[in-house]
């Protein structure tokens, strides 16, 4: 038993090489990575994440969070990660290249850890060959994410000449069949999908995610600085070879002078646990979205007046109660400065807030991504925090009443922690319970130099900087101060599913990329199954998702939208009341069903519990097992996706597998009988229909 020294007590560590051992002895005074105080703002540990675990052993280190563990062995960079009770790497993550003319051979390397706390732990690593040292710091935090920051330095006085450098990250290639980045394109889904058989190649994305339906690997960096790829669009491919999906990273195609300093980061998903309560949630955007929208503009300022534009508020609120709405989400006119915690007259709100919490339902407000000109801050901050391109541009972005003309602000600047202070004070003045954050969570490319953002090339040029630590420190902030006392944080982002700043939300809403009518005549042309699958799903991530729909009657409309949606257990969430009253009846079928409770057996199952004829149609189900005398009962989600064919499906139950001995199926909405026998269910379907079909 070998004993370190931590925080004025002992820590009890098993089978500890004495090398490593002493190293950390050394590291370990106040138990906090550096010599010295403790830094500020470091990570606190939050709910519902466990404390990070550090295990260290003769085979080398492993470092656990929730649900998944990351093992440092005899090498500079992770050699194991394990998400879902998996092994997700095909082997070690790898540097490669090419040096004084042969390829690099690393001969030794190691790691050690320097800090383990609860919030986080830190590894260095080192790896050395005759030409070159490897050097790595790299932190593990309690929701999963690994941030790496590499040296590469030479082995000897003279320095050697680095002709190629690439970063390889191995993946199962059975655990990697779909993907997801960073930025997207508004109109399509290509961002996201199955990963073609002959593989991807991309020029720099800040983030990328590889995995399956159940989970995944998530890579990310902030900038491209320092990296000289041959071809830009080429500095990023996906590649099957040799049984793996390999994820390579072209930092170095050309010569580059010693030493190099690279940061980059891991986070392996689901990122927490999955809520088991969320088809429970209810959640109403109050204020009605979508085409044939008229914003009424008033002669005067009244709060909501989205929302309630008769000015009546009451008689909303009681039909959304009745409805069973539990969340109520106001949009920005909350407040007549967008992006600004304060309203005016501040009891008019109040009001509403209390109203809401009267009638059974939590409130959201918006908070989003803008800084006003009506801002009082505006003259002091606005060229230091606003987002800027590399010309020194700004441009102007959302218009609303009172007028105003709102910019995109980056949270790596000081507006983070001033636009959180005001937040905190508004909570406690007006009690709302949450927020509804509007592309808060996406790391906007920028190149304001004041507050850090942007670098500058080696010819010069100013280039963009993705800020998803900055984003990432303010999303965690917002969590913390919401989720202890059980509020809720909602994300709405388009194209941007990236985990280190979205872990920090307790759900997402995603879809407004389509607002154009991109998914009106023949939805999956544009949105394919396999894309809602790698970004509009959330289980691959740990996140639940709903789906917006902005509607463009009669090609597509909410009704479309419910019938790509609910296939993978996903609600459209309902703006206004017209779309609340369609869907209260499905929350409502639901809630009785307990699906909160139930197993859920996606149509993409290896062995699936139904099947379906003909194969416009897919079929996802929930089961509930035989329990207390009672036979187990199914509710199956059956949707035709054709886009302008009518089906009859013939739906055939696994009835040993399910537990099933059916008496009837009903559609669970209407309740009308279907068809019904030796385990087959008949269910009638309009193109781009789905229906809830109960089978006891």
């Amino acid at each position: 038993m070998i004993k370190i020294l931590r925080d004025g007590g002992w820590m009890q560590w098993k089978e500890v090489p004495a090398w490593r051992a002493l190293a950390a002895s050394v590291i370990l005074i106040n138990g906090m990575g550096s010599l010295g105080a403790a830094a500020p703002g470091g990570p606190e540990l939050i709910g519902p994440w466990t404390p990070v675990g550090v295990k260290t052993n003769l085979s080398g280190i492993v470092v656990g969070v929730w649900g998944r563990s990351h093992g440092f062995t005899d090498r500079a960079l992770p050699a194991s990660i394990v998400t879902v009770g998996e092994e997700i790497l095909a082997g070690p993550v790898r540097l490669v290249g090419q040096v004084d003319g042969k390829e690099i051979e690393w001969k030794r390397g190691g790691s050690m850890v320097l800090c383990a706390e609860d919030a986080q732990a830190t590894v260095s690593g080192w790896q050395a060959g005759d030409e070159l040292i490897i050097n790595t710091t790299t932190r593990i935090e309690f929701d999963g994410l690994v941030r790496v920051d590499l040296v590469v330095l030479p082995q000897r006085k003279t320095t050697p000449k680095l002709e190629r450098l690439w970063l390889e990250v191995p993946l199962k290639i059975g655990r990697a069949g779909l993907f997801h980045y960073f930025p997207g394109k508004w109109g399509t889904a290509k961002n996201s999908g199955a990963v073609p058989a002959g593989g991807l190649t991309l020029p720099f994305k800040p983030f990328v995610w590889l995995g399956r339906e159940h989970g995944g690997l998530a890579w990310f960096a902030e900038s491209d600085k320092g990296w000289q790829p041959q071809a830009p669009d080429r500095a990023i491919e996906i590649i099957p070879q040799d049984g793996e999906l390999v994820l390579r990273l072209r930092l170095l195609d050309s010569n580059a002078r010693l030493p190099l300093t690279y940061t980059f980061g891991f986070q392996a998903t689901p990122v927490k646990p999955w809520p088991k309560d969320f088809h429970e949630w209810r959640i109403w955007h109050v204020p009605q979205l979508g085409v044939g929208l008229t914003l009424p503009i008033p002669k005067e300022w009244w709060l909501c007046h989205r929302a309630f534009p008769d000015r009546k508020p009451l008689p909303t609120l009681d039909r959304g109660a009745e409805l069973g709405a539990k969340i109520a989400v106001f949009h920005e006119d909350w407040a007549p400065i967008q992006n600004y915690p304060m309203t005016m007259p501040e009891s008019e709100f109040k009001g509403i807030v209390d109203a809401c919490h009267e009638r059974g339902m939590k409130v959201l407000v918006y908070h989003g991504y803008e800084f006003s000109p009506l801002a009082p801050e505006w003259a002091e901050l606005h060229d230091e925090v606003l987002v800027k391109n590399a010309k020194g541009e700004i441009t102007p972005g959302w218009y609303r009443h009172p007028e105003q003309r709102d910019f995109k602000v980056c949270y790596n600047s000081v507006w983070r922690d001033r636009l959180a202070d005001g937040i905190e004070k508004a909570r406690k003045r007006y009690g709302y319970d949450g927020l509804y954050l509007d592309g808060t969570v996406e790391p906007w490319g920028c190149c304001n130099e004041r507050h850090g953002c942007g670098y500058r090339a080696a010819d010069g040029t100013l280039r963009p900087t993705y800020p998803i630590f900055g984003v990432r420190e303010f999303m965690r902030r917002l969590y913390g101060m919401f989720h202890p006392t059980g509020g809720i944080i909602s994300a709405h982002q388009s194209t941007c599913c990236a985990t280190p700043t979205l872990a920090f939300a307790d759900s997402y809403w995603d879809g407004e990329q389509f607002a154009s009518g991109e998914l009106s005549g023949d939805p999956l042309k544009n949105l394919p199954l396999d894309a809602f699958r790698a970004e509009f799903m959330g289980r691959n991530l740990g996140i639940p998702c709903e789906f917006l729909a902005y509607e463009r009657p009669p090609q597509w409309t909410f009704d479309h939208a419910l019938a790509v949606s609910m296939l993978h257990d996903v609600r459209v969430r309902p703006c206004g009341l017209a779309s609340l009253e369609k869907m209260s009846p499905i929350w409502n079928a639901m809630t009785r069903f307990g699906v909160s409770a139930a197993e859920w057996h996606p149509y993409w199952e290896a062995s699936p519990l139904a099947t379906v004829q003909p194969e416009s149609v897919k079929v996802s189900l929930y089961r509930r097992p035989a329990a207390k005398g009672k036979g187990g009962r199914a509710l199956l989600v059956v949707s035709n996706l054709s886009a302008d064919q009518p089906a009859t499906a013939q739906v055939g139950l696994d009835l040993a597998r399910l537990g099933l001995k059916p008496k009837a199926a009903r559609d669970a909405l209407s309740g009308e009988a279907l068809g019904c026998a030796d385990g087959r269910v008949t269910v009638p379907l309009p193109p781009m229909r789905m229906r809830l079909v109960s089978v006891e």
